[in-house]
């Protein structure tokens, strides 16, 4: 397999303006003072909520936009709680409830989408490398099944706020996080383009989700 035509995709929950607002904010002033991999400004590193992530052949974009239009389309507006600040391997951000909305539309997702994804079989070490961490024995197991480390099982709905150089700030930079917005509601999922880092670094498609 020609591994210059695949492409890593992620399909993600677009937060509402005021949470994208909020985390751009987060992610400028923690990089005022700190070594970090990526600021969010929603131009070249996006806000996003993973859904899904796996690995397409660029051929098969197109497919995977249209499975997506037809799942936004028959899905309705999802509620997000937050639940804490949560971080590792220098990685800072939010985590929000598993709640039976997202699980539905996640296990639905990785279900349609699941088919295309192509896997890196001849290098193993490459989700390593496209992300920059150490992957447990579980997530391992998921990516060899789902081309993405934290589906199913193991998936946990969270917003990255950036990634620092320096690991051992974590905890420092966590206790500092004032998130001041218990609730809120997207309307949209979106296609990006993945970047170092499981960063987003070019918004694709989006999609408004059914009001209903």
């Amino acid at each position: 397999m020609n591994l210059d035509k695949l492409v890593r995709l992620n399909i993600a929950f677009k937060p509402s303006k005021n949470v994208i607002e909020k985390v751009v904010s987060i992610s400028r002033e923690i990089g005022k003072n700190n070594g970090i991999f990526f600021v969010l400004d929603n131009i070249q590193f996006h806000p996003h909520i993973t859904i899904y992530a796996p690995k397409y052949r660029k051929d098969d974009i197109n497919k995977v936009l249209k499975d997506v239009k037809e799942i936004a389309k028959n899905t309705g507006n999802i509620e997000f709680q937050f639940q804490k600040a949560s971080g590792g391997q220098g990685f800072i951000g939010v985590k929000f409830n598993y709640s039976p909305d997202i699980k539905k539309l996640h296990e639905k997702i990785v279900a349609k989408l699941n088919p295309l994804q192509k896997k890196d079989i001849k290098n193993e070490n490459q989700e390593s490398s496209d992300y920059h961490y150490n992957f447990s024995p579980e997530q391992k197991k998921n990516i060899k099944k789902y081309g993405y480390p934290d589906a199913m099982a193991l998936y946990s709905p969270h917003l990255t706020i950036t990634r620092l150089k320096n690991e051992f700030l974590t905890e420092s930079i966590l206790k500092n996080i004032n998130w001041d917005i218990p609730v809120f509601t997207t309307n949209q999922i979106a296609v990006y383009e993945m970047g170092e880092h499981g960063s987003c670094k070019k918004l694709i498609k989006e999609f408004y989700l059914s009001s209903k």
